[in-house]
């Protein structure tokens, strides 16, 4: 596939250090195409050559049409002092991450800053959710595989490796914990319709899935919709790896379609407007046939049970979540 990785350098006051980043671009690409960006944020003892590794694995999904045309990108940044925070002057890395590499791509290769997605594993994955939740308005969608997310009084079990880095450091900057800024910016996020995909594996080296299902039962909790997968059996690396990336590519390309309305045919469309035209009517005759494993069988089910879904909410307000209200216990 003619795809094309360059590698280049960026020079920002924000750190105090040059940062060679990589960007992978589309067969046929020109800049003026305004295309998608996805912004791969790198684990831990890593950095942007993570990019070349799933080089075939972006390439699949945009033979398959899994993943929209889109430029692709990451930016080598580092542990000691890194980890996706901003330390102080000269090592500003969230805001290196989150705003001037994504001004300098839409400069350098004329994506739509309007259209970009987060995406990251272990330590990227901390950073792209910690990214979304400050501001989720701004991306198209999050997704963070096998996150490093830190319980509030990490022990040993939550702590091997660099583990231990990340918690020295977020202590030592206040307002660096994803679950802590997911909560303060609750309404926000919800009201964004930010797509949000988790996926660890429940066999996680460094116990990550602890700290994935603690911010799912946040994120239930505060009624805000995502996609969580734990993966019976799977590990920190290995198959899972590759995994993990294509589903979660998967979900960021669902998330632009989405975006753009391709998610739905034009056949699609007639289907769920005939639907709506039945109940605007009064529900008189015989409803349009049901496709119940098509698109628009969905949007056909809540037309039918309409009126018993406004009874529940009468009944009840918590009908009109999206996820119910689990007891304490």
């Amino acid at each position: 596939m003619d795809s094309q990785l360059t590698r280049d350098v960026l020079k920002d006051p924000l750190v105090s250090q040059e940062v060679p980043y990589a960007v992978l671009t589309p067969p046929s690409w020109s800049r003026d195409e305004r295309l998608p960006l996805v912004l791969l944020l790198h684990g831990a003892s890593s950095s942007a050559e993570v990019l070349n590794v799933f080089q075939p694995v972006v390439e699949r999904l945009w033979i398959e049409g899994a993943l929209p045309r889109s430029v692709v990108a990451s930016a080598s940044t580092p542990t000691a002092g890194g980890f996706y925070i901003d330390h102080g002057p000269g090592h500003q890395w969230e805001s290196l991450v989150a705003n001037a590499f994504p001004q300098l791509l839409a400069t350098s290769y004329g994506v739509d800053p309007e259209r970009v997605s987060l995406l990251g594993a272990s330590m990227g994955g901390y950073g792209a959710l910690k990214i979304a939740f400050a501001d989720p308005g701004r991306w198209e969608a999050v997704a963070a595989v096998a996150p490093a997310l830190l319980p509030a009084e990490p022990g040993a079990r939550n702590t091997l490796g660099v583990l231990g880095e990340l918690a020295a450091a977020m202590a030592g900057a206040p307002g660096n914990d994803a679950l802590e800024r997911l909560r303060a910016n609750a309404e926000a996020v919800r009201a964004s319709s930010l797509p949000i995909f988790l996926r660890c594996g429940d066999r996680d080296v460094f116990a990550m899935h602890d700290g994935t299902e603690r911010l799912h039962r946040a994120l239930w909790d505060l009624d805000i919709g995502h996609d969580y997968h734990l993966v019976y059996g799977a590990d920190h690396i290995g198959p899972e790896g590759v995994a993990a990336q294509r589903a979660a590519l998967s979900f960021i390309g669902a998330a632009q379609r989405a975006r753009t309305g391709d998610d739905l045919t034009a056949a699609d469309r007639e289907h769920v407007a005939a639907w709506e035209a039945w109940a605007e009517a009064g529900r008189q005759g015989p409803p349009p046939t049901l496709d119940t494993f098509g698109r628009s069988g969905p949007a056909a089910m809540r037309v039918l049970l309409a009126p018993q879904i406004a009874e529940a909410v009468r009944q009840d307000p918590a009908a009109q979540r999206r996820y119910g209200v689990l007891p304490a216990d």
